[in-house]
């Protein structure tokens, strides 16, 4: 029988298997098994280190994307579309209880205006049910709700809404509101999800997708292909849309480099969870 394990970037899993650190959480009430502090300091470490910073130390973005997982759970079967028995315990249990220790670690953060949600996607690829773990800033969110009322309003969400209930309603949307919907959670400006939106439109009629550029924002695993979005070729980016978020980023981005090294433990994994329950005290 073929194995699956939950897809995650590389990095999370070394940090995972990586030894224990030496240096001691002093500051934070130990609420973690040691397992659990691994794992959430490997995921949040994961997204500090890339463009789920915008989400963790600013507003930037109100959503952002931590780590995705990837399980045999989906039903495939047309016969049991109508069955309450659809998941063997003997042969998927396995992969419940692994989403269960995350979803238990998970749970127990408790940082100021974030949190931490795992969505099922709509759409299963075969019998591979994707779990995506996201971070929202709640203010973030409340104002994003607000000054796109016309679009959000339509699910009936306002600000105040549960994130998890946002997010979910979004991810079951239609396609092109789904589409939409995340564009503007994710943080991209109007221009750019309205030429998201086009172009899905577009290949959804089979025709050649638009001529496009990138507009990359740097993050601290690397400048390219993290923080992203694209634009129409013949649009030129704009210094009150797209250089105010490259700045209002760039100064995130400095403020993580300059605090990074003292959370550094002996084996160059860092406190992730300490760093951002004092950060976001501030």
């Amino acid at each position: 029988m073929k194995k699956y394990i939950y897809i995650i970037p590389a990095l999370f899993l070394l940090l995972v298997l990586s030894c224990k650190s030496n240096k001691p959480l002093t500051e934070i009430k130990p609420i973690f098994t040691e397992y659990e502090q691994h794992l959430i300091d490997s995921i949040l470490q994961y997204g500090l280190d890339h463009e789920a910073l915008y989400t963790m130390l600013g507003r930037v973005k109100p959503m952002s994307s931590l780590v995705s997982f990837w399980y045999p759970l989906a039903n495939k079967d047309s016969l049991k579309k109508t069955s309450a028995d659809v998941v063997d315990r003997k042969n998927q249990g396995i992969y419940l209880d692994k989403l269960h220790a995350v979803q238990q670690a998970v749970n127990k953060l408790n940082i100021p205006d974030l949190r931490f949600i795992m969505i099922p996607y709509k759409a299963a690829q075969g019998n591979r049910r994707i779990m995506q773990l996201n971070v929202v800033r709640v203010s973030a969110l409340d104002s994003l709700l607000r000054v796109k009322e016309s679009f959000f309003g339509q699910f009936g969400l306002v600000p105040g809404t549960d994130p998890g209930i946002a997010v979910s309603a979004i991810e079951n949307a239609d396609r092109y509101e789904r589409n939409r919907g995340y564009g503007y959670l994710f943080g991209y400006p109007d221009y750019a999800v309205d030429f998201f939106v086009d172009d899905a439109v577009r290949r959804s009629q089979k025709k050649e997708s638009l001529p496009r550029e990138f507009f990359q924002i740097p993050v601290y695993a690397g400048d390219k292909g993290y923080f992203v979005y694209t634009y129409p070729k013949d649009h030129k980016p704009a210094p009150a849309v797209d250089s105010a978020i490259y700045n209002r980023a760039g100064k995130i981005l400095e403020d993580y480099k300059k605090i990074r090294d003292s959370y550094m433990n002996t084996d160059s994994t860092i406190s992730a969870y300490q760093l951002l329950i004092e950060y976001n005290r501030q």
